[in-house]
């Protein structure tokens, strides 16, 4: 009996505490909830157009400051102990973090479109993050190499900085993706094999004359994209425009998971032997060059899914598409080919997801001029 009266007493002891810690934890939440709704609404006089997200707990979570005209960015930002995103945007007089931006447990910070001149000191405190967007700033001189061991993609377009960014990583550290477009960058540097890179876009980077035979050592990189235009951002092909060739090493057929290539308006005369050594590509683009020939050896490409090589100087196409049941889009629209020109044996093939041909600029989606039936193309293809 006694036992029983003194498991009885543990038992209500236990509900006793437990429902003071949970009235405890109830109270210290509201305390913080009240905090953020002050600094909210404190953050909304100065700037009513400021946007807040709140997490599953309804703590906020991100904070997004359009035009920060005076350059002042709001410390009520330090009673947000959740805040992980934090956008500064189209600030133009931001040239400069507090110190105390240092104590915010950010892992996304996005600062386009303002007015730093080096990359801010403060945010090489911060560690942690994981996502830094510092385009379009005149950012000239980046001393590198950047401790972010956590760094998942760093937005640097439309800056004046000359140099590939390093960044230092563990063993542990994700792969990155660099977004280095309308820049001056003239290479990418051996360094390059001292990181794990996921992603590189360098468009418009005229002055770019050098790449590492160390980019084949990347193992994680799935994405390059050295595709240039020839007025910068207006994706626009213009005949008259004056490309360069991109010095591509060969040595990129060795990277074991690259996905997506994009050369497009290159000045190339031909598809690089590089590309028919690259058979994890999904994704290649070649618009906008010389090219007069895709060579029958594309079929080694088996995991091809999409092809655009509209602007170039084509006049049919590879019996070997006939062969390539993965593809699900050609674009090849601004080239002199002719229907009749077509290789019956690349319509040898029935897919089960049809091929998109986008073939002329005028979008003739006619069968008449096929060297096949509407019912033998519609087995593997359909009119885009």
């Amino acid at each position: 009996m006694m036992n029983k009266v003194i498991y009885l007493v543990f038992v209500l002891f236990t509900i006793f505490t437990s429902a003071c810690n949970s009235e405890k934890k109830r109270t210290i939440s509201k305390e913080v909830y009240e905090k953020e709704l002050k600094a909210i609404k404190a953050i909304k006089e100065r700037h009513p157009l400021a946007d807040f997200e709140k997490n599953e707990d309804g703590l906020v979570r991100l904070v997004a400051i359009d035009s920060l005209s005076n350059g002042e960015i709001p410390v009520e930002l330090l009673a947000f102990s959740k805040l992980k995103v934090l956008l500064l945007l189209h600030g133009d007089n931001l040239s400069e973090l507090p110190d105390w931006i240092c104590n915010l447990p950010l892992s996304k910070f996005f600062l386009s479109e303002n007015n730093f001149k080096h990359f801010p000191q403060q945010l090489l405190k911060m560690q942690q993050l994981e996502v830094i967007d510092l385009a379009d700033n005149p950012i000239s001189v980046i001393q590198t190499p950047l401790n972010f061991p956590k760094l998942k993609k760093l937005y640097l377009q439309k800056t004046k900085i000359t140099k590939f960014p390093i960044i230092k990583q563990d063993p542990n550290s994700p792969a990155i993706e660099f977004f280095l477009s309308k820049n001056s960058i003239d290479s990418i540097p051996d360094e390059i094999s001292t990181m794990k890179i996921k992603k590189i876009w360098m468009t418009d980077c005229n002055h770019l004359s050098y790449i590492s035979p160390n980019l084949g050592k990347q193992d994680s990189l799935e994405e390059l994209n050295f595709r240039f235009f020839a007025s910068p951002g207006t994706g626009v092909y213009n005949p008259n425009s004056k490309p360069k060739t991109i010095p591509v090493p060969k040595e990129i057929a060795h990277c074991k998971n690259l996905k997506s290539l994009n050369l497009g308006h290159n000045k190339l005369t031909a598809i690089p032997n590089y590309v028919f050594e690259i058979e994890t590509l999904e994704d290649l683009q070649l618009w906008g060059n010389q090219i007069s020939e895709i060579p029958e050896k594309i079929v080694k490409l088996q995991k091809l899914r999409n092809l655009t090589m509209d602007g170039n100087e084509l006049k049919t196409l590879p019996k070997a598409f006939g062969r390539m049941p993965n593809l699900q889009y050609i674009n090849v629209q601004g080239n002199a080919i002719s229907k009749e020109n077509l290789p019956v044996e690349m319509f040898d093939i029935s897919r089960e997801k049809k091929c998109r041909l986008h073939l002329y600029m005028n979008y003739d989606k006619s069968f008449e001029g096929l060297p096949v039936s509407q019912e033998q193309f519609e087995k593997g293809y359909e009119w885009y």
